[in-house]
């Protein structure tokens, strides 16, 4: 019996607990895809294996879900209650399941550990009972979303309610890319000196262009000052709209920076005219007494008289285009101003009232015709603008139009500077030495501190001396006059300095193009087809590639373009060349075929320029050249590049009639619909080149009356509010086509269209999934190809698609040829892609490049520090195998910078021309 109870009392201690162990609910972690490192506040997707390891089936009737727990390094919870992830299957007792799991990211930045868990709703978590719950995976979390200001930003003075622009150059310092699509932007927020809140939602000011991790850009902000006056904190930030700012997830945000607001001492040109003329009276009554020490002050007045005539005359330019100095434009406007008094100075006391009443006129003149010419054309004239001379006459002959009554107050500043000129010019005072020597003291005072705000400007990485969109834009930065001395000297400068190009140089530059004749000769069953034909060239804002024929949700987003594209030629491969220029560039390379500047852009440092583009061919063949953008003519600097392009007229938005504004202009629909009978009245065979607007940034500025498409999860999102747009376009385009078709235009024109440039939309797995390309660089890089398309009545042969590596520099030598003109003589880096264009690397971004085989991505100057992809497959090879494209793409950069620089399109092609002729003898 002993032995039977003792047995009995084992079976009791160590099988009824197993069994009682085996009925009780259980799970097992078998396999995971969590990374080792997320982006805080981002939701992602995880595939997870999982195990029921007891009795009851998990089932969603009986409220089971997968979830998780996020703890901190220790163990802690932080955040008990994951998000809940439905099982998409009953799971037995024993069975595992595979299934995507979704994950919510902490907000804050750390170090995690991630338990996964089974939830049955009400009830338990399973890893409550569980012996051995899931192991607690290490997650480190990162900023997925921080910024710090890098230069600008912070005006020290502003005035109540009032809106400044301001240059800031922020960067990326988290690991989410900021989008160029609108729903990034820099804002602000403005709060009491103790750090409370005043006003949260500053005004918005996108981002310009995709912005990866660790990267920089310049945004032309606009700040708007609290309304009443007071001292305040002016703290900057990035919203990502309908999502989070900033500020809100970086660890260390933008600290607050004092900024005083107060009603400023306002002089207007009537003020000061009208107190000049009260010291000239003042001075009229006193000079009989003659009292020697005030005399030798007084007769200093020229020279305050100057200084007011010079500030107050460049405010009321500056106001004129709506804007103001910022703090450095400032001290750099007041040590322009001292500088020109010092100079004064040293001129013969007896003269020098008259020498700065000149100094005045002249200054006056200049900053009038600025003030007509802004009127105008939304700008402030510049050397380029002077030397191309057509517009500046165009002004002149509108002058009384241009001028208005309360411009004679600029003008009655002369006259009572001129009473006070008068009386000064016989003043005999004795000039204290102290006081010369403290005027003296304190305008190299003045001097000094512009010097320092100038050589911070300079090596500011925020490019604002570099890159402009108006010489406006600059002027606020360093002072109008200022401006004009920088700009005057920039090209006296730059012709004096630049080191003239070598005859060898010359001689290899013309022989690299004269080898390359053949990629781009007219030549094969395509040459001259369309000979005689009028062509209409469309540049389509933000257009991809990947839109044509692209579907969602069984709708096609380009049904027309779809339809279309069955009767052209299309190339699948072309890439996106633009630099920092983006639009200006696609310009530049598509119209004289040319590649863009790696720093600053060609349509502020070379307009003028004798280039030999399509344009000017064509014109030169007879035909009628027309260039048209429903925007400002001064923006990119337009209305001087498309005349150095060769276009006779050029239509900028004031040659419009009304219509809905969408995003920076004139929709697409009313601008093609306004084209339409503009084509019809032009002299044929014409050439016709279409910018399109509506689809920049802000994609969410789209109106939702404009939109068809049912997008489901991708509606409000950038990428949905993209597919809106460009329907939007498709459907412009249609009822372009079905207009030139009903005014007879159709049958003998060459329609051509073209992407500017890629959408700036983030690259993430997601979105790379959806366009069927890898989520990593070589991935995004080969998703920013842009479409060119071009469809030749009656000619049904020249259809399909081609998918020779391509760019946008290619497009002038092809059309030519098609037009049946011989591109060879012409120094085109481009080839004629329906000849004999070879197989050679088309520079992109950043001077990664590609051709039909590989594909390069540039990581510094050297071979070595890129990354060389066979196509076919997509495997990263080692980099010698792309050694000869690397040293030929370097060269096509080397030599279009050359040609730019030194202007040699006309050089180069009058020495192509005569090496033909020297072969005809």
């Amino acid at each position: 019996m002993g032995s039977l109870r003792r047995s009995v009392l084992t079976f009791l201690v160590t099988v009824v607990p197993l069994v009682a162990a085996a009925d009780e609910p259980g799970l097992t972690l078998v396999d995971h895809g969590v990374p080792e490192e997320l982006t805080a506040g981002m939701v992602v997707r995880v595939p997870l294996v999982l195990r029921n390891d007891g009795p009851e089936a998990w089932t969603a009737a009986r409220g089971y879900a997968v979830s998780y727990h996020w703890l901190g390094p220790t163990g802690e919870p932080v955040e008990w209650d994951g998000r809940r992830s439905p099982l998409p299957e009953q799971v037995d007792g024993g069975a595992t399941i595979s299934m995507e799991a979704v994950v919510a990211v902490p907000a804050v930045p750390g170090a995690y550990r991630l338990q996964w868990d089974v939830v049955q709703e009400q009830v338990r978590w399973l890893s409550d009972i569980d012996a051995s719950p899931p192991p607690q995976i290490p997650v480190l979390v990162r900023a997925g979303h921080a910024m710090s200001v890098v230069t600008g930003g912070t005006p020290r003075w502003l005035a109540p309610d009032e809106r400044l622009p301001v240059s800031i150059t922020v960067r990326n310092d988290g690991s989410s890319t900021w989008r160029s699509d609108g729903s990034f932007a820099v804002s602000y927020h403005w709060l009491d000196r103790g750090g409370g809140i005043v006003m949260w939602d500053g005004v918005r000011s996108p981002v310009p262009s995709l912005v990866l991790p660790g990267e920089e850009v310049m945004v032309e902000a606009r700040v708007q000052a609290p309304t009443r006056a007071g001292l305040y904190r002016l703290q900057w930030d990035l919203v990502e709209e309908g999502v989070t700012w900033l500020s809100e997830r970086d660890p260390s945000p933008e600290p607050g920076r004092l900024v005083v607001v107060a009603d400023p001492p306002i002089v207007t040109p009537a003020m000061l005219t009208l107190m000049t003329v009260g010291v000239v009276m003042v001075i009229w009554l006193a000079r009989r007494r003659r009292p020697e020490p005030a005399m030798g002050v007084v007769c200093a007045g020229d020279l305050v008289w100057l200084a007011g005539v010079l500030f107050v005359t460049q405010r009321v330019v500056l106001a004129e285009a709506g804007t103001r100095l910022t703090a450095d434009g400032r001290l750099l406007t007041v040590a322009g101003v001292a500088a020109v008094l010092l100079a004064l100075l040293v001129v013969p006391r007896r003269v020098r009232p008259w020498a700065s009443w000149v100094v005045g006129l002249l200054a006056v003149l200049l900053l009038f015709t600025d003030l007509l010419y802004q009127r105008f054309y939304g700008d402030i004239l510049s050397a380029a603008v002077v030397q191309a001379g057509r517009q500046v006459a165009t002004v002149r002959e509108s002058v009384w139009s241009l001028a208005l009554s309360h411009d004679l107050w600029l003008w009655a500043q002369l006259g009572s500077g001129l009473l006070l000129v008068l009386l000064l010019s016989r003043c005999r005072g004795r000039v204290d030495p102290a006081f010369r020597i403290a005027v003296v003291v304190v305008l190299l005072g003045a001097l000094l501190v512009g010097l320092v705000s100038a050589l911070r400007l300079t090596r500011s990485e925020s490019g604002v001396l570099q890159q402009v969109f108006r010489s406006i834009t600059l002027a606020r930065e360093v002072g109008v006059l200022n401006f004009h001395a920088i700009d005057v000297g920039r090209r006296v400068v730059g012709r004096a300095v630049r080191k003239p190009l070598a005859e060898e140089e010359f001689e290899e530059i013309v022989g690299w193009f004269r080898d390359r004749g053949p990629r781009r000769e007219g030549r094969g069953e395509w040459f001259g087809t369309a000979r005689g034909y009028d062509l209409l060239m469309i540049q389509v804002e933000s257009l991809q590639a990947f839109v044509i024929g692209f579907e969602i949700n069984g709708q096609q987003v380009t049904p027309s373009l779809n339809r279309w594209v069955e009767g052209a030629v299309t190339f699948a491969n072309v890439t996106d060349q633009t630099a920092q220029g983006r639009s200006s560039d696609s310009e530049l390379a598509t119209q004289v075929s040319l590649l863009p500047p790696p720093v600053g852009t060609a349509a502020f440092l070379y307009p003028n320029n004798q280039y030999t583009g399509i344009a000017e061919i064509l014109a030169e063949h007879g035909y009628r050249t027309l260039s048209a953008v429903p925007f400002d003519g001064g923006f990119w600097n337009r209305r001087l590049t498309h005349h150095s392009f060769g276009y006779q007229d050029s239509l900028f938005r004031a040659d419009f009639g009304p219509g809905e504004k969408i995003g920076w202009g004139l929709n697409d629909r009313g601008f093609l619909s306004q084209m339409v009978p503009r084509l019809g009245g032009l002299e044929r065979p014409y050439c016709a080149w279409l910018l399109t607007l509506s689809l920049h940034h802000p994609f969410t500025g789209f109106p939702d009356h404009h939109k068809v498409l049912d997008l489901a999860e991708w509606e409000g999102t950038p990428f949905g509010n993209f597919l809106h747009t460009m329907s939007f376009f498709d459907r412009a385009f249609e009822e372009m086509v079905a207009g030139m078709e009903a005014a007879g235009l159709a049958d003998r024109t060459v329609v051509v269209l073209w992407g500017d440039h890629d959408a700036g939309l983030e690259w993430n797995p997601e979105f790379a999934n959806t366009l069927g390309h890898r989520p990593d660089a070589a991935g995004w890089y080969l998703s920013q190809r842009v479409p060119l398309m071009i469809r030749v009545p009656e000619v049904p042969a020249l259809v399909g698609e081609r998918n020779i590596a391509a760019g946008h520099q290619d497009v002038a030598p092809t059309l030519l040829a098609l037009l049946g003109i011989d591109p060879a003589p012409y120094p085109f880096v481009g080839r004629n892609l329906l000849g004999d264009p070879g197989d050679v690397p088309v520079v992109g971004e950043y001077q990664c490049w590609r051709d039909n085989l590989r594909l390069y991505l540039s990581g510094g100057p050297t071979l070595t520090d890129g990354e060389c992809y066979e196509l076919t497959t997509m495997e990263e090879v080692d980099t010698s195998v792309c050694a000869g494209g690397f040293v030929e793409a370097r060269r096509q950069v080397e030599v279009s910078l050359a040609v730019l620089e030194h202007d040699l399109q006309q050089r180069i092609h009058d020495r192509l021309v005569g090496f033909e002729d020297d072969a005809l003898q």
